[in-house]
């Protein structure tokens, strides 16, 4: 069953087809709160106008998962937006919908659309009335396809917070083509995970085009002091990937797994981190990232569908601070062990059901937490000269994990249904399975630094 309705006038039971009032809303009249009311008109002269993305959607931003703990995140951010931005809110369940109005106290001006994860032909009506959609639904493997479709196939734009490498190769082989030709921007990794690393590369590397006239021979990014938390739905998604198929895991393990298949030739990576060393450019101890095993890839990506500016034999790698070289070395021997158990899926179970559950989080979640990133960018030796090393930094004043995370999907989402033609102007695809800095890049890191949340800089 699916449904769309005007906030203040109820969630209403619905046969499956047709399902969407869509003119109501506008047609003056009060809806009833009788859940049992059916609407069966299906205006198909306004799904029609609505089927293109011009300024006569309905909304900018449609979230997916709204009720969800991430979700939930993403709401708060876009209620500071104020009426400016118009806005829904999408889940499979009408309760938890009017539960979520209720605790965040949404505007009327807000409406609620319910449907399943599942549903196709439902999430098309939702999605092509809007000029973005929001995902938060995981974890994707299980749950994300069928809206990346939706959006594909009514040419939504579309940007998500997975962390799901094997899912996006898949999106990638799925649709990829087709979104180019309708015009649909599919960002997926719009989250901590793996947005910061991607912007603040392609910030490095900018920087030594511009004022060292040099392309760029490597990245090292650094996670440096944070305070954030973890969620179950985190842990979740985690641990599907780590429980899939051998294709699954021979995916995970190609530093260049997001490589498009007819793209540029690929660079000289082979792996990620693998070991303890001291930075003298941070002068601190630095070791490996779990995220480098999915942010290294959207960076790789990111430069092979810009036809490898960054370099021809451009080099990613990530890292983050270590106490000190002791400390750096029993964390990674621990890390390899329990990698191994986690190999086993009787031990994962196990592990799993002590960890915090879907919709639970701990440690620092909201605006008590904070990160900062560092980028060691060294260009390539040209005419004798030996490499220039740069420096780039990102900071954040929220935990990056959650509040920040959904902070980093609503600006990419409103970069897109509110920036469309500077985008436009500036160059970047109108269509295709992209990243965020192939898709709005130079444009996303403007929009940050105008907002009290998330800086990037060179040092």
């Amino acid at each position: 069953l699916h449904s769309c309705v005007h906030p203040s006038r109820g969630s209403h039971e619905v046969s499956s087809w047709p399902s969407l009032d869509l003119l109501g809303p506008w047609r003056g009249e009060r809806r009833t709160r009788d859940p049992q009311r059916r609407f069966e008109a299906w205006d198909e002269p306004c799904a029609r106008r609505m089927s293109s993305r011009a300024s006569d959607r309905t909304w900018d931003v449609v979230v997916f998962g709204a009720t969800g703990f991430t979700g939930k995140w993403v709401v708060r951010h876009l209620q500071k937006e104020g009426k400016e931005v118009q806005w829904a809110v999408a889940g499979r369940s009408a309760d938890k919908l009017a539960q979520l109005r209720e605790e965040l106290q949404l505007s009327e001006d807000v409406h609620e659309c319910v449907v399943d994860a599942s549903d196709l032909e439902g999430l098309k009506r939702i999605t092509e009335r809007a000029k973005v959609a929001i995902s938060t639904v995981g974890p994707f493997m299980k749950h994300g396809t069928p809206l990346v479709e939706a959006c594909v196939e009514t040419g939504t734009d579309y940007c998500d917070t997975t962390g799901e490498t094997p899912w996006v190769r898949d999106i990638i082989d799925k649709y990829h083509e087709k979104a180019v030709e309708n015009k649909a921007r599919i960002v997926s990794c719009c989250s901590f995970l793996s947005l910061p690393f991607d912007l603040g590369t392609l910030m490095v590397v900018d920087h030594m085009k511009k004022h060292l006239h040099r392309k760029c021979r490597s990245v090292l990014a650094v996670i440096g002091d944070t305070k954030a938390g973890v969620s179950g739905g985190t842990i979740d998604s985690a641990f599907g990937m780590l429980s899939g198929d051998a294709k699954t895991a021979a995916s995970m393990a190609d530093p260049y797994e997001l490589h498009p298949k007819s793209g540029p030739p690929k660079g000289p990576d082979r792996g990620n981190l693998d070991t303890i060393f001291f930075s003298k450019e941070l002068k601190c101890t630095v070791g490996p990232s779990l995220g480098a095993l999915v942010n290294s890839k959207i960076v790789r990506r990111s430069n092979a569908l810009q036809q490898n500016a960054y370099g021809d034999h451009f080099s990613y790698d990530e890292g983050e601070m270590k106490r000190n070289r002791v400390m750096g070395w029993i964390g990674l021997w621990t890390g390899k062990v329990a990698m191994a158990f986690l190999s086993m899926g009787w031990f994962r179970n196990m592990v799993q059901k002590a960890l915090p559950a879907p919709g639970t989080a701990v440690g620092t979640i909201g605006e008590q937490g904070y990160c900062n990133l560092h980028f060691i960018g060294k260009t390539e030796p040209e005419n004798g000269e030996a490499s220039a090393t740069v420096l780039g930094k990102a900071e954040m004043k929220m935990d990056p994990a959650y509040a920040g995370t959904a902070k980093m999907v609503v600006e990419a989402a409103l970069c897109l249904a509110l920036q469309d033609e500077e985008l436009r102007n500036a160059g970047y695809p109108e269509g295709g399975v992209l990243t965020p800095a192939a898709s709005m890049g130079h444009v996303l890191i403007d929009r940050f630094n105008t907002r009290d949340f998330m800086k990037f800089f060179m040092e």
